[in-house]
């Protein structure tokens, strides 16, 4: 039987692929809600004095090349994060001014969980999503993990969940 082609949910597992960086993305579920959509990324290691980042992509027009909007954050303890809207796969100096949030787990949960108000987004009937990571470890060279792939997004996930 073939998976359907939406769902309320999606979750995917991210093979150990970035061996240059601790904070290897090994795992991604995202929740459409009724209120929010909710993202969270588990990491292989995320430490409180990473130099990495993250970007979660949101694509809320199918017809458009690349996001609509994108949560920005550093990977460190005391870091920010934003949310814009974005053009392709950048984001840009266009801040969203609405609910939304980020919360870090350090040690055992190694994970990150990005909600964002469904208003923020204007309110979609889907959403697709995509993770990236960017470290530049050593100074040198920059390690880069994409979820699913680079530029490629979940499947559409449906509003329904009690996200």
């Amino acid at each position: 039987m073939a998976a359907p082609a939406h769902a309320e949910f999606y979750s995917t597992s991210d093979p150990a692929d970035a061996s240059g960086s601790l904070t290897d993305v090994r795992a991604v579920r995202a929740k459409h809600g009724a209120a929010n959509v909710v993202v969270k990324v588990r990491f292989q290691d995320l430490t409180r004095s990473s130099a990495a980042g993250l970007s979660v992509f949101i694509d809320t027009d199918r017809g458009e090349k690349g996001a609509e909007y994108v949560l920005s954050s550093g990977l460190n303890d005391g870091t920010d994060y934003v949310l814009t809207t974005a053009k392709g796969w950048r984001g840009t100096d266009e801040r969203v001014e609405c609910d939304y949030d980020a919360k870090y787990s350090w040690g055992i949960k190694n994970s990150v969980r990005v909600r964002i108000d469904r208003a923020c987004l204007e309110t979609p009937a889907t959403v697709r999503v995509s993770v990236k990571m960017a470290d530049p470890t050593d100074g040198s060279t920059r390690v880069v993990d994409w979820s699913p792939e680079r530029r490629r997004w979940s499947l559409p996930i449906e509003s329904g969940l009690g996200a």
